[in-house]
């Protein structure tokens, strides 16, 4: 893959790690980890993600991948970022062995340079399929494309109603302490410098959801019109809500429930879930029975390309018949207890949860909220001018109110 000028900013000298170094790597692991030797080997993929580079490299008898984070070079591999790299390294261990979910299985990793690649890297079983992204809108597939998509959904519902098992306390990251329990430590993120690199930082762990809004929420100017409007519509909607508190305690999801992440095989079933970067307990109704990100992306506005990308996008109507079928699926696989009561409203309550964390996404959810509570014959931008601008009417106000709690709860 060549490189570009953005991806050499993200990783480096990353970029110029050798197939050699990354065989030897690989030929040393599958000797002490997994006793199968090997004499040669080839690198036969490199993929460029956001935040990783990752090489599958080919043995005698055995695909192994080799993850590298954009945080190995120069700085970036600082106490944060590797406590971030343990906490991936315990979330998908403890998720292995306490459900069938399909995850690659770490063999070794190394937070330090001190390797024959010399680099942080993990060390992981290669897993078959394909993602999710490349079958959606395939229709050379083996089966009706409508059949394999309601396969897919199937298979991905039964795999999150696993995490149904998992419950905890507090709002955070999954750690092991130094006698192997599992705990819950700080959560990480990640912020892209003005030179193109990537720094790691942490924040809680927190007691409830009350106290981590208080901690991220970002605050709307209401320096003009626009901002009182979002302001205003921003704490309606929050107010027809039940807080994120309730039902209590937290639970796990993937932290990008999206289709790039999701492998599987020609038939629908899912063979891998990829990519737990920032995995960390989250709200019950933001946990493992929410819907997956691709049948949602009508309430992602600001990347929906319906009607305008058909070839690539879902009608709202279609995505809604997705989201039933997911529903009844969940349903099913958590025998219609529990969690089960959140599902076919989440993609609400995951809108909501983007608004308040993400000040670029306040307008146009906004927008999407009372567009939808009104109806298609209204222009919701003229709404939320008069809104702005206190030329809203009182029964206006009201009826747009009592229909947003018509929605949201």
């Amino acid at each position: 893959m060549e490189d570009t000028d953005k991806d050499r900013q993200t990783f480096g000298p990353l970029l110029d790690i050798t197939d050699e170094s990354l065989i030897r790597l690989a030929s040393r692991i599958a000797n002490d980890s997994l006793h199968s030797p090997s004499t040669g080997g080839k690198v036969i993929a490199r993929i460029d993600g956001s935040y990783n580079i990752v090489h599958i490299v080919e043995l005698e008898s055995i695909k192994l991948v080799i993850r590298v984070p954009c945080t190995g070079w120069g700085s970036g591999m600082t106490p944060i970022a590797a406590q971030a790299m343990d906490s991936q390294v315990a979330t998908m261990r403890l998720i292995r062995d306490k459900t069938s979910i399909p995850l690659p299985e770490i063999y070794e990793f190394d937070t330090t340079a001190n390797n024959e690649i010399g680099a942080p890297y993990l060390c992981m079983s290669f897993l078959p399929g394909r993602p999710v992204s490349q079958l959606w809108f395939d229709k050379s597939s083996a089966l009706p494309l409508e059949d394999l998509r309601l396969r897919i959904l199937t298979s991905v519902s039964r795999s999150m109603a696993q995490l149904s098992c998992l419950t905890f306390d507090t709002m955070g990251a999954i750690m092991e302490d130094e006698f192997g329990t599992i705990v819950i430590g700080t959560m990480y993120d990640c912020d892209q410098q003005e030179d193109g690199s990537i720094t790691y930082s942490s924040s809680g762990p927190y007691s409830s959801v009350s106290a981590f809004l208080k901690d991220k929420y970002v605050t709307i100017s209401q320096e003009n019109v626009w901002g009182k409007a979002k302001t205003k519509v921003m704490e309606a909607i929050i107010a027809c809500r039940p807080t994120f508190d309730s039902p209590p305690g937290f639970v796990l999801c993937h932290p990008d429930f999206d289709s790039q992440n999701v492998l599987v095989d020609d038939q629908g079933n899912v063979t891998g879930f990829m990519d737990w970067d920032f995995a960390h307990t989250m709200p019950r109704s933001m946990g493992y029975a929410r819907y997956p990100g691709w049948i949602t992306r009508d309430w992602d506005p600001l990347m929906y390309g319906w009607p305008h990308m058909p070839d690539s996008e879902d009608s709202p109507e279609t995505l809604q018949r997705y989201r039933s079928h997911y529903n009844a699926e969940m349903g099913k696989a958590l025998k219609w207890q529990g969690d089960w009561k959140l599902t076919e409203k989440s993609h609400i309550a995951e809108a909501i949860w983007i608004a308040m964390l993400h000040p670029m996404n306040h307008m146009e959810n906004c927008r999407k909220f009372v567009q939808v509570a009104l109806g298609d014959d209204i222009k919701a931008l003229d709404v939320l001018y008069e809104i702005g601008a206190d030329e809203y009417g009182e029964d206006d106000w009201n009826s747009l109110t009592a229909n947003l709690k018509r929605l949201i709860c």
